[in-house]
């Protein structure tokens, strides 16, 4: 029977395919590795069971490409039918970022678009949540007296509202408060 595999990466001399269905199989990337390495031109052949990938070393010489050296296993019986694109997956992940960590920010970039567009561009989730967390810090003062929480949200408000406006926009904010004081 013969397995699906795919191109996964290609050099001249150097061909490396995954077997999908072969991963974790050695005995299996064993047996498929042994009949490739009796086609002609193939100088050297290793497996990884746990990748299921086969590393093919042939010679770019006598196969010119990989059509020649797909029908040089196909003429020795190799049992792989090797396509070159790989199989869509159900979940490709972007390399750093979960999928839930991808569907939080694109939550909150709709919802601070909103914002936006329903106060004219007037405010932004930069400028709401650090007030907000600085009123709940006010509030919680009021309420609660001299409790450390009051003053963690506080010192919290004011670092969210610095890392998240350039310097261009603190000054801005600098400007205003002295001219309020004036």
């Amino acid at each position: 029977m013969a397995e699906d595999a795919y191109v996964h990466h290609h050099l001249p001399g150097r061909l490396r395919i995954r077997v999908p269905a072969a991963k974790g199989d050695e005995e299996r990337l064993r047996e498929l590795s042994s009949a490739i390495a009796k086609a002609p031109g193939v100088s050297a052949v290793e497996y990884n069971p746990i990748t299921g990938s086969i590393l093919i070393q042939y010679s770019p010489e006598q196969h010119g490409s990989l059509d020649s050296l797909h029908a040089g296993m196909n003429a020795s019986s190799v049992p792989i039918v090797v396509n070159n694109t790989p199989p869509p997956e159900r979940h490709r992940r972007q390399r750093g970022r979960s999928i839930a960590a991808t569907r939080v920010d694109a939550f909150f970039k709709q919802f601070d678009n909103q914002i936006r567009d329903a106060t004219d561009n007037e405010l932004d989730l930069k400028f709401i949540m650090p007030v907000a967390v600085a009123v709940l810090g006010l509030f919680s003062l009021r309420h609660a007296g001299a409790t450390p929480l009051w003053l963690t949200l506080m010192i919290f408000a004011f670092h969210s509202f610095l890392g998240l406006h350039s310097s261009e926009e603190i000054g801005v904010v600098e400007d205003l408060a002295l001219a309020m004081d004036a």
